[in-house]
């Protein structure tokens, strides 16, 4: 009995972390997306910066790149009140691999051959260190 429900918390926590992270990476291609969109800010009228934050609340992109942060906040959340912090920010660190892979499917973004090697040192690292 006590073993199925270590396997059961087990599970409910490999699916937050992967809630997570999923919901982490999405808020970056969204927000990427509608950044693109809207372009840089003007600064150079008071006008010009009026309009473009009513733009930022009104781009779909970035509407739901808060979406998505707000789902990463409540299941970073739930993460932490059963996680050791220590344990859970390793984890967390896998979103230095999924954001750069989520950009070339979805942002048609490339990585050159040094930023490969550092996802895989990422990777590496949060191995080792959570074993």
């Amino acid at each position: 009995m006590l073993q199925k429900l270590k396997i059961k918390y087990n599970v409910e926590i490999f699916f937050l972390f992967l809630l997570f992270i999923l919901c982490d990476t999405a808020t970056q291609i969204f927000l990427k997306k509608g950044a693109t969109n809207l372009g840089e800010i003007p600064l150079d009228q008071l006008s010009h910066v009026i309009l473009y934050v009513l733009n930022i609340l009104t781009n779909a992109n970035i509407i739901i790149g808060v979406v998505f942060v707000l789902i990463a906040f409540f299941s970073w959340l739930a993460i932490l009140s059963k996680v050791d912090l220590s344990k859970a920010q390793l984890m967390n660190s896998l979103v230095y691999v999924t954001v750069p892979l989520a950009s070339i499917f979805f942002l048609g973004e490339t990585i050159v051959i040094q930023q490969l090697f550092g996802i895989l040192l990422i990777s590496l690292g949060a191995l080792i260190a959570s074993a």
